[in-house]
């Protein structure tokens, strides 16, 4: 809108499939649990219930390209498709956006060349 300053917007977003990879890593505290197990730092409680650690969304990134006000072009991305479990994906969000820096930067040499 108008109101942030973007006169025409379009987008898409990639969303990370799921994968068992995920599942096989231990938050810090299930970790100091099997430590403090290990070094045989006394009884330790367990829970009668498994802990899930699954997360029903992956996260994604987000890529919006938007026309300004002024008549620029700006374009973002950011985290998307995410809730309390996702484990982000730093490392796969960085790949993303280097491609993106990437492409855009070849997409304005071309128009460059074209001008």
């Amino acid at each position: 809108s108008k109101f942030d300053g973007v006169v025409a917007r379009s987008g898409m977003r990639i969303l990370f499939q799921t994968t068992n990879t995920g599942d096989r890593y231990k938050s810090a505290s299930e970790e100091k649990l099997e430590e403090k197990e290990r070094s045989g730092g006394g009884t330790v409680k367990k829970s009668s219930k498994p802990l899930t650690t699954k997360s029903s969304k992956e996260g994604g990134v987000e890529v919006l390209v938007e026309k300004t006000t002024d008549g620029s072009i700006r374009v973002r991305a950011r985290r998307c498709n995410l809730d309390h479990k996702t484990i982000v994906k730093e490392m796969s969000e960085g790949v993303i956006v280097k491609s993106l820096s990437r492409a855009i930067d070849a997409w304005v040499k071309a128009k460059g060349a074209l001008s």
